[in-house]
């Protein structure tokens, strides 16, 4: 039990390290394109922002956690992070939309900052449940035998 507990915070904390690369280049991507497209496109310049920064983030972030973090990745990895980016994209999109409009004095980058961050737990628990599980399961058992 101890070793699985263990496992946990390593992956965790090496997850949170991965999440900080990839939501400062995300961040830092968004406040640009956002900046860049809003005269263009003011009514969906923050969707076009968040698309191309999150895909250029979640590249990254993919990499990284398949590699690095949880050491694991099945054929299908990479179809599972892709349907966890969109359904992320999605729900980032249009909560900071939504909140933009309904509080116009908060500026759209401090509100994606909030919403991406309530995003991040159920993010590692989905990637470490379903995306990365097949040999981080098996690891874990094997350690314990």
């Amino acid at each position: 039990m101890k070793r699985i507990r263990k496992e946990t915070y390593r992956t965790f904390s090496w997850f949170t390290l991965s999440a900080i690369a990839s939501f400062t280049i995300d961040i830092g991507l968004f406040w640009v394109f956002s900046k860049w497209l809003k005269e263009d496109s003011p009514v969906m310049y923050i969707t076009f922002a968040t698309v191309i920064a999150r895909t250029i983030s979640a590249v990254f972030n993919y990499t990284v956690n398949r590699r690095l973090v949880f050491q694991s990745g099945s054929k299908n990895s990479f179809l599972k992070y892709a349907a966890l980016v969109l359904f992320n994209m999605a729900a980032s999109a249009a909560f900071v939309t939504v909140l933009h409009f309904l509080f116009r004095f908060i500026n759209e980058t401090t509100l994606k900052v909030l919403v991406d961050f309530g995003l991040f737990i159920a993010g590692f628990l989905i990637q470490r449940a379903w995306v990365f599980a097949g040999k981080q399961g098996d690891r874990l058992s094997e350690k314990g035998h």
